[in-house]
């Protein structure tokens, strides 16, 4: 009797396995092409706008919010895309340089100092690739390389998009913008009241200080580095590393470490977060680390001037 109850407890866990296998697949191809036409809003649109044009680009920008609203790659290049999202890492940018195909681009990656010498980051940024994990081998590579996989996403395909349809079917019948005239960069406008907040702000800020007094360069970033030189090499990729302003660093012993190791991998980087330290404009910035779309404009023509000698 007991044998029984256990082999019929056995087939109804297999039929439900089976059952569930395959809905899961069936909605996930109809999600999926669905997503794919998406091409418009930070859910998935952005992603799918670089998976569709990164081969055919001149000149990308790479990185977090610092990247992504503070530099205008139009103004560089017209063949261009700025593919930084916010709150992104090196593992995830990282990711999306190495499935560029051999073609000759230039690179620009922004890189925190602050980042890179966290003991604690382990590249947790790669779970926001998930919608990639049974779409494209190299982005799963990266993601299992990590362990940044969900348990069951080998199985069921669907929890790609967990906490992500709702964003997609929105994108998908009303887009926020017109993709064919968007070229990745989300400049940030700053109103009046804004700004006199901002200014407040600045005026009853808090002197930090250095906590650490002396530096490592976290594994997972120490990996990435070397990867993506190795990568660059191999793909005729012209590699530059940089760090956009801000507009207070009390902390400088991270950068002086940081500048030292990228100077030893052999790596180009340039520092611009001191760059409008000395009587700065208000108006250019949003908050301490992003800058308005006043700022950004600035900035990327000073930064096109000292790494490119563009005029």
């Amino acid at each position: 009797m007991i044998r029984k109850n256990i082999k019929f407890v056995l087939k109804l866990v297999l039929l439900f396995a089976i059952i569930s296998f395959s809905l899961d697949k069936l909605v996930y191809i109809a999600i999926s092409k669905i997503d794919d036409k998406v091409l418009s809003g930070q859910t998935t649109g952005k992603l799918n706008q670089y998976l569709q044009i990164k081969d055919s680009l001149d000149f990308i920008v790479f990185g977090s919010s610092r990247a992504n609203h503070n530099i205008d790659p139009q103004v560089i290049s017209e063949n261009s895309f700025n593919a930084g999202v916010d709150g992104q890492k090196i593992a995830f940018s990282g990711a999306l340089v190495k499935i560029l195909s051999n073609k000759k681009q230039t690179l620009l990656f922004h890189i925190d100092p602050a980042y890179a010498t966290d003991s604690t980051y382990e590249g947790e940024d790669l779970k926001s690739l998930k919608i990639q994990y049974n779409k494209n081998k190299i982005i799963k590579n990266e993601i299992d390389r990590l362990d940044m996989a969900n348990p069951l996403q080998n199985f069921y395909w669907c929890v790609a998009y967990s906490g992500k349809v709702l964003g997609i079917i929105k994108n998908y019948f009303k887009p926020n913008y017109d993709y064919r005239t968007y070229s990745g960069f989300d400049p940030i406008v700053v109103g009046d009241v804004q700004q006199a907040i901002f200014e407040k702000r600045v005026e009853h800020r808090k002197i930090d200080s250095c906590a650490r007094k002396s530096y490592k360069m976290n594994p997972i970033y120490n990996f990435y580095l070397d990867e993506l030189k190795a990568f660059s090499t191999e793909n005729k990729k012209t590699l530059i590393f940089f760090t956009s302003p801000e507009l207070n660093d009390f902390c400088k012993a991270d950068n002086i470490f940081f500048k030292t190791a990228m100077e030893d991998k052999g790596l180009t980087y340039y520092d611009f977060t001191e760059l409008y330290t000395e009587k700065p404009d208000y108006s250019d910035w949003k908050d301490f680390t992003h800058l308005s779309n006043v700022g950004a404009k600035k900035f990327t023509k000073s930064l096109s001037k000292v790494i490119f000698g563009e005029k």
